[in-house]
């Protein structure tokens, strides 16, 4: 009997520890992180300031106030670079030249990458939480980075190891677009998902020049959190001045106005 009482209370004692670890410092053993105590709503400026507020609260017990500071200035600035925007359906249609390294003439190590070929520029994008990517220019054998990593809304947001790139051209320059998507862990059924459609340009009409980011958009929609997505893929309605970019996730096609 006193050991089944010493048992019992060292569950108690366990489910408080989770339930508090969850609750106010955002640490859970739930593979996509603690969820926030934030309900779905049509508006969705109310769930993304919930989850703003109970991710600074998890932060006030977790961080160390200097780095968060910097983290949320640094954050804040890009986020300013995005417009919130929104998706209708419209059939996916692809005009990327190649999706793995079998179809292109690029020498990798491994095939977890997604590739788009355009002119003489070889663009790719490691497909991993943390992105990077990089360009190749056939005619003169150079290579460039593209600075992806902070492409998130919030650092506390779980990252979906799932990337992908087109290059484009507009005004006689080269244009980057990189696809991106994170998730919010919520109670309940539905979780929120945040895709994030992020533009690099290259600072002349070279493409051996500098990329930045220069604008970006974001989607919004609810469903339970998959990391084992199925074509995950983004395309444009055309490579030069695009109008439209088309995202195709699972079984379903949007589309999103390219606005200036």
């Amino acid at each position: 009997m006193r050991k089944f009482s010493f048992i019992f209370l060292l569950l108690i004692i366990g489910y408080s520890i989770f339930h508090f670890s969850e609750k106010y410092l955002g640490v859970s053993v739930r593979r996509h992180g603690a969820p926030v105590d934030c309900k779905i709503n049509t508006d969705i400026n109310k769930v993304l300031d919930c989850v703003s507020l109970n991710y600074m609260k998890f932060d006030a017990f977790t961080s160390d106030w200097n780095q968060d500071l910097s983290e949320n200035y640094i954050r804040g600035k890009l986020n300013r670079l995005y417009h919130d925007i929104n998706m209708e359906f419209s059939p996916f249609q692809n005009i990327k030249a190649c999706y793995n390294r079998n179809d292109c003439k690029v020498n990798m190590q491994d095939s977890q990458y997604k590739i788009d070929t355009y002119q003489d520029l070889v663009a790719y994008i490691r497909q991993q939480s943390e992105p990077q990517g990089y360009t190749y220019n056939r005619s003169n054998s150079f290579w460039n980075n593209i600075p992806t990593y902070k492409l998130w809304r919030f650092s506390r947001s779980y990252k979906f190891p799932y990337h992908d790139i087109i290059i484009s051209q507009k005004d006689g320059k080269y244009l980057f677009y990189v696809l991106s998507m994170e998730a919010v862990p919520l109670k309940g059924n539905y979780d929120l998902l945040i895709g994030s459609l992020t533009t690099f340009c290259s600072a002349d009409k070279f493409s051996t020049s500098k990329k930045y980011i220069c604008g970006g958009y974001r989607f919004y929609f609810y469903d339970e959190i998959n990391d084992d997505i199925k074509n995950f893929s983004l395309s444009l309605d055309k490579r030069e001045n695009p109008k439209s970019a088309l995202i195709k996730y699972g079984k379903a096609s949007y589309k999103i106005d390219l606005n200036d």
